[in-house]
């Protein structure tokens, strides 16, 4: 019976990660389809249905880490945008935003369920996914938005020589990854945002 329920709680947080990707990629797609780009529109990604955002190695990889992975990327094209460089910065930055907003939105759900104790798991996980994917993409490491960011705002030789070693950069961190050296880290970065907002808003 104890397995039952250890195993419950885990799938419980299939919904979180499915939600937080979802949420991730709709948000790029409609993003560059306002500054002008059809690409994503074309390629029917302009949708909340998860099935076109879903992508099995990083909704595996979340599902292992609790926060590093990914959705299928939305394919865009900065040609369309009026103000480029603005424009690719807020198509990097605001899925993360959204992220972080939810995040905070499932925190106070999740504070007010302690009637049921599985009600507040799959609550805890949404708002933990969220927050969580919003934090891991602040890292340089493909292929989080960071590195589209740093792509828009380092000089072009310096991006260069990061591309250079952006493969290098990767294999490292995901060695850390998997043997949970830098988990803990990023765990405690997760639940300080959730804690901070948590007494922001007066929900801890």
């Amino acid at each position: 019976m104890e397995q039952m329920d250890t195993l419950l709680v885990m799938l419980l947080g299939i919904p979180g990660i499915i939600v937080a990707t979802t949420v991730h990629e709709f948000t790029r797609a409609l993003l560059s389809t306002i500054f002008g780009d059809n690409y994503p529109k074309s390629k029917g990604r302009v949708t909340l249905n998860p099935v076109k955002h879903f992508e099995p190695i990083g909704f595996l990889m979340m599902f292992y880490s609790g926060g590093f992975g990914w959705g299928k990327p939305v394919e865009t094209s900065a040609l369309y945008y009026k103000n480029r460089k603005r424009d690719t910065l807020l198509v990097a930055i605001l899925p993360s935003v959204v992220n972080l907003i939810l995040g905070i939105l499932f925190l106070s759900v999740y504070m007010r369920t302690g009637g049921s104790h599985h009600l507040s798991v799959l609550f805890n996980y949404m708002a933990y996914y969220n927050v969580g994917l919003a934090v891991y993409n602040l890292l340089p490491v493909a292929p989080m938005d960071c590195v589209k960011v740093l792509a828009v705002l380092m000089p072009a030789n310096q991006y260069f020589r990061y591309m250079q070693n952006e493969k290098l950069i990767q294999m490292i961190f995901l060695f850390l990854l998997f043997f949970g050296l830098i988990t803990g880290f990023m765990d405690g970065i997760i639940y300080g945002v959730l804690h901070l907002f948590g007494m922001l808003f007066g929900m801890a």
